[in-house]
Order: structure tokens, then C-alpha cells, then sequence
């Protein structure tokens, strides 16, 4: 058992930098294409083979060109060929049975890697999710996978405030007053009432009920009711008010 750089204990060594890694810096740019074994394996013999090759394809790796994943044999992989290699698999096959091209040992669970929370678990997890057959790979082992963002939008997400020049005011007053133009007769005399020989407009209240002088309506009201008050008219009309 070795102590990696970042403090913890781990039993897995670079052989191209000699440093311990755990699963979180083993994924670190200056690693991820490095030599990764057992300490011990090392400790009897620290020989290598460089350049790395892809487990699968068998072709040289180079950083930064295309994407890699370290699988948990420690073995690295074209992340392409690793989901090409786990589609080709039947979909009767165990859990047990995907396994690294290389060295055929299971792909899922990491056995180098115990940390289950590690880096290289969740960059193994999002390779296996790709290929679609993520419940076959992992069978009964307990995974999390990090689901998508659902947060709801915000309740004011509409289109930023906008700035109306004075023509643009113009135009808008226009068609405002086009619309209200446009409404039936009807509801402004329903709102409004004129007074007799005044241009002034008065508002007529709904409670107000107006009865001709000579209308047989007003002998329906007592002028003794106590419910109403009789208001006259000078232009031969009476209103009774509600109270």
C-alpha cells in the first residue's frame, strides 16, 4: 500500500511518471494514457512497453486526439471501441462476461479501483451508458448515474424589456385607439349615458335605476318604501336610489 500525492492510500503506480495514483488522479491529463499497474508489479519489475496501444483496435494512442477510457483493469481504450466492443457482445450475456479485450477481465466493477465514488468509476459509467446496454453491463451492482438538470425555467423568462422610440410610441397610441374604436356601440352606451342638452358625459351607476316620468314602471315603487329614495328630475325623470 502506497499514498498517492493528493493524500490518499492506494495500491495502483504510474510507471512512466513513478508516482502512486488513485482513482481520481489516475485521470488527470499527465495520466491518462500513462502505463497504470499494481505497485507490486512494479516493485518486481518496472520495465514498460510505450507507446500505449489501444486495447482493442491495437493502434498507437495519442492525447488530445481522441477520447480516451481507462477501464477498471487499468487497461486504456479507445472510448469508441470500447462501446463497439460492448455492443458485439449478445444481449443474453452475463454481467460477467463483458469483458476487456486485452486481458478479459470483467469491465464492470473496476477491479483495481475500490472507490466507488472515484473519477475513473464515473468516466467508466458515462462510457457504459453510451453503448445502451448499461443494465446488461451492470447487472446487480448498485450504480448511481447522475441524472439531467430539471430545473424549472424561471416564471419571468420572456424577451428582455425593450426601449420605444417616440415614433414607435406614436404607433403604438395609434393602434390602441383604432382598437378602441373598433368596439360595438353597444358597450359604450352600456358604460357611458349623455345628459340631456350637455355635451358633458357622465358615468351611470348600475345601483341607479332611471324611470321615465310618465312610465308605468314607477307606480311598481312606493314612494313610501323605505328601501328607496326618490330623487327629482327636472327633465321629467325619476331615479330611484338602492339603499
Amino acid at each position: 500500500m502506497v499514498v498517492c500525492k493528493c493524500r490518499k492510500a492506494t495500491r495502483v503506480y504510474c510507471f512512466v511518471h513513478q508516482v502512486p495514483v488513485c482513482g481520481v488522479c489516475i485521470c488527470f491529463p499527465e495520466h491518462q494514457l500513462c502505463v497504470v499497474k499494481n505497485y507490486a508489479e512494479w516493485v518486481v519489475n518496472s520495465e514498460y512497453d510505450w507507446p500505449q496501444h489501444c486495447s482493442s483496435c491495437n493502434s498507437v494512442l495519442e492525447g488530445g486526439t481522441e477520447e480516451t477510457t481507462r477501464l477498471g483493469c487499468l487497461h486504456v481504450v479507445h472510448t469508441k471501441c470500447l462501446i463497439s466492443h460492448i455492443q458485439s457482445f449478445p444481449t443474453q450475456t452475463a454481467p460477467d462476461g463483458y469483458v476487456c479485450p486485452s486481458c478479459s477481465a470483467p469491465i464492470w466493477p473496476p477491479s483495481s479501483i475500490k472507490d466507488t465514488g472515484s473519477r475513473l468509476h464515473t468516466e467508466l459509467k458515462e462510457a457504459i451508458v453510451q453503448t445502451g446496454m448499461e443494465k446488461n453491463v451492470f447487472g446487480n451492482h448498485y450504480v448511481t448515474i447522475a441524472k439531467a438538470d430539471t430545473q424549472t425555467p424561471p416564471a419571468f423568462a420572456s424577451d428582455p424589456l425593450k426601449t420605444l422610440s417616440n415614433r414607435d410610441d406614436r404607433e403604438f397610441n395609434s393602434a390602441n385607439a383604432a382598437k378602441d374604436a373598433a368596439l360595438p356601440s353597444t358597450l359604450h352606451s352600456g358604460m357611458y349615458s349623455s345628459a340631456v342638452g350637455s355635451e358633458t358625459t357622465i358615468h351611470v351607476d348600475p345601483e341607479i335605476v332611471e324611470i321615465e316620468g310618465s312610465s308605468p314602471v314607477s307606480t311598481q315603487f312606493s314612494v313610501q318604501d323605505s328601501n328607496f329614495i326618490r330623487s327629482p328630475s327636472p327633465h321629467g325623470r325619476s331615479y330611484f336610489f338602492f339603499v
